[in-house]
C-alpha cells in the first residue's frame, strides 16, 4: 500500500510539472510576466485640406543651404490624412517600467545635421538611459542649441564632420525646442524623458508605445503647432486609457484644421 501511494504521488507530481511547463493549470512566471504589460497603438489625423508647406528663407550659407528645398516643417501631413510629429506619452508619475525594455534600450539617440536641417525634425530620449548624439554631414560648420527647463542650457558647434555627446540631467514634461543660431530656418524638438513610455506619430498618423504596465494610465499629447493638444475629448491634451495585456488600439483621432492655425507658423 505504501509503494502504491509513493507510485501515485510521484505521478501526480510529476502531472503538475509537466502542466506547468507545457502552459496547462498553473501559469509560468514568463506568463504571468507577460500579463503585466501590453501595447497602446493609435493614429491621429488631420481632418481637411492642409495647407501648403512655406518655403524658408534660407540667407546663410546660400552656397550650400540654397541649394535644398527647405519648408516648414511645423505641420507636416501625409498623402491620406496623417498627422506627423505629435508627441504621445505617460503623464502618470511612478509608472513601472518593463525590464526588456531597460534591457534593450539602445545607447544613443541621434540628430543629424543634414541638408541645412536637423534630421530627424522630432525625437524622444529616455534621459536617464540614452546619450544625445549630434553629427553634422553638412559641409558647413552647424550650430545646435536648447534650454530645458531647469537643466543645463546647451549651445553647441559641430564643425564639418564633427560630433558631440550630450546628456540631459532632468525630465521633461513637454519637448524642448533645438534651434540652429547660424541658420536660423533650422528648427526642431526634442522630449528628454524619464521612461520609455513616449512616442512620437510617423508620417502615416500613427504611433505605438509598447510595454506599458496594464491598468489605467494617464497620457499626454503634444504638437509643437498648439503645444498642449487641446480637444474636447482629450481637454488639455490629456486623456486615459486602460492598458490590457493582448493590447490597446485607440479610435482613430481626427483633428479639425481649425486647431492648428491660431499658433501658425509662416
Amino acid at each position: 500500500m505504501r509503494d502504491l501511494n509513493r507510485r501515485q504521488f510521484v505521478c501526480r507530481s510529476s502531472a503538475v510539472a509537466a502542466g506547468v511547463a507545457t502552459g496547462l493549470g498553473t501559469p509560468t512566471m514568463a506568463q504571468a510576466a507577460a500579463n503585466r504589460w501590453g501595447d497602446l497603438v493609435g493614429r491621429i489625423v488631420y481632418d481637411g485640406t492642409p495647407p501648403p508647406r512655406k518655403r524658408l528663407v534660407v540667407d546663410k550659407d546660400v552656397a550650400c543651404c540654397g541649394k535644398f528645398d527647405i519648408r516648414d516643417e511645423s505641420l507636416m501631413v501625409g498623402p491620406d490624412g496623417g498627422l506627423a510629429n505629435v508627441f504621445v506619452y505617460v503623464r502618470s508619475r511612478r509608472v513601472d517600467i518593463c525590464p526588456e525594455l531597460e534591457q534593450s534600450v539602445e545607447k544613443r539617440v541621434t540628430l543629424d545635421n543634414r541638408d541645412c536641417i536637423f534630421m530627424p525634425h522630432c525625437m524622444t530620449i529616455w534621459c536617464e538611459k540614452q546619450e544625445y548624439y549630434i553629427v553634422n554631414s553638412d559641409p558647413v560648420a552647424q550650430n545646435v542649441a536648447y534650454a530645458p527647463r531647469g537643466d543645463i542650457a546647451a549651445n553647441i558647434v559641430i564643425p564639418v564632420g564633427g560630433d558631440a555627446t550630450w546628456r540631459f540631467r532632468l525630465a521633461q514634461r513637454t519637448p524642448v525646442a533645438i534651434v540652429c543660431n547660424y541658420h536660423p530656418w533650422e528648427s526642431g524638438y526634442i522630449l528628454p524623458f524619464g521612461s520609455p513610455y513616449a512616442a512620437i506619430t510617423g508620417k502615416d498618423g500613427t504611433f505605438r508605445i509598447p510595454k506599458l504596465p496594464v491598468g489605467k494610465l494617464e497620457f499626454q499629447a503634444w504638437h509643437e503647432r498648439t503645444e498642449y493638444l487641446d480637444t474636447p475629448e482629450w481637454p488639455k491634451g490629456r486623456f486615459e486609457v486602460t492598458i490590457k495585456p493582448e493590447g490597446t488600439t485607440l479610435p482613430t483621432v481626427k483633428l479639425a484644421p481649425a486647431i492648428f492655425e491660431k499658433d501658425a507658423v509662416f
